[in-house]
């Protein structure tokens, strides 16, 4: 069968006589004659090898080929005419739907996001968080953030910033701490979502992860930085989420090593949205965040 290309044209009149139940109405719709209607059709049975049209006296009738085949032609051109529109509204409207997690949101992009409004006002972003990073589909989105190597074909990415682990806790903790071998010992905090991150750490620091660690486990990143915060254990954190934290001294590092991994955080984008007004603007301002 020949490339889907060249039966497009003959498609778009096949569909106009399906939609105007008629060549002569078709030819109309598509401001043509219905000569050249009727030679598209034509064209198309010859390149499928079925007939699509008869004749019934003077009434050109679908055959059961024709009429499977023009309810599915109809529905692909539909759904082709509101991925257009959808495209068209959002340039008009300025808006951008973004998929994250809920850490990364809280933790990162959130704080951030107001040097992004000072720059365009005008763009309303809408920010829906999912459970996992590693798997962030773009269905009903613009671009998401993704957890992974960045090696993704079918998407337009721009890097933000790698995996780095390192043990954080509340000022008046840190002083009971010394080595990675004292936090065998201390009550660790951990995120269900990255269950890895504590084995990761105790790894890379040549320690075998305790067996039965003491701790707690909570739903995220975000509750295991609140309760370092507040004094409740260590939690192991995404340097680039607590950041703004150490900064302040609201945290510190509890040890001074951290576990890098080959993973890291990527905004990723629809390459056919990637060419509208506020995709680009939000690409622009993302990649200068730190």
């Amino acid at each position: 069968m020949q490339n889907l290309r060249a039966f497009l044209s003959p498609l778009r009149a096949f569909d106009a006589v399906y939609r105007t139940k008629g060549v002569s109405r078709a030819a109309q719709l598509l401001h043509v004659t219905p000569g050249a209607v009727s030679q598209q059709i034509k064209q198309l049975e010859a390149g499928l090898g079925v007939q699509l049209l008869q004749k019934s006296g003077r009434v050109i009738e679908f055959t059961a080929v024709g009429e499977r085949l023009a309810h599915r032609v109809c529905d692909a051109f539909d759904r082709l005419q509101d991925a257009l529109g959808d495209l068209a509204d959002d340039q008009r409207q300025k808006k951008l739907r973004l998929k994250v997690t809920p850490s990364l949101a809280i933790r990162w992009l959130v704080p951030r996001l107001h040097g992004f409004y000072a720059k365009h006002p005008d763009i309303a972003l809408e920010i829906a968080t999912i459970a996992i990073a590693d798997d962030v589909r773009l269905e009903g989105a613009d671009c998401a953030i993704r957890h992974g190597m960045g090696e993704w074909a079918d998407v337009e990415l721009d890097h933000l910033f790698d995996d780095e682990f390192v043990p954080v806790c509340a000022p008046g903790q840190a002083g009971q701490l010394q080595a990675p071998r004292d936090l065998l010992q201390a009550n660790l905090l951990h995120s269900m979502m990255r269950p890895q991150a504590w084995p990761l750490w105790f790894g890379s620091a040549g320690l075998a992860d305790p067996a039965r660690p003491r701790g707690i486990t909570l739903a995220n990143a975000a509750l295991c930085y609140q309760a370092a915060a507040d004094g409740l254990g260590v939690a192991m954190a995404q340097r680039a989420y607590v950041a703004d934290d150490l900064r302040t001294g609201r945290l510190v590092v509890a040890v001074d090593h951290s576990a890098r991994t080959e993973l890291g955080y990527y905004l990723v984008c629809d390459p056919i949205k990637a060419a509208t007004a506020p995709v680009q603007l939000f690409r622009d301002w993302i990649r200068t965040v730190r």
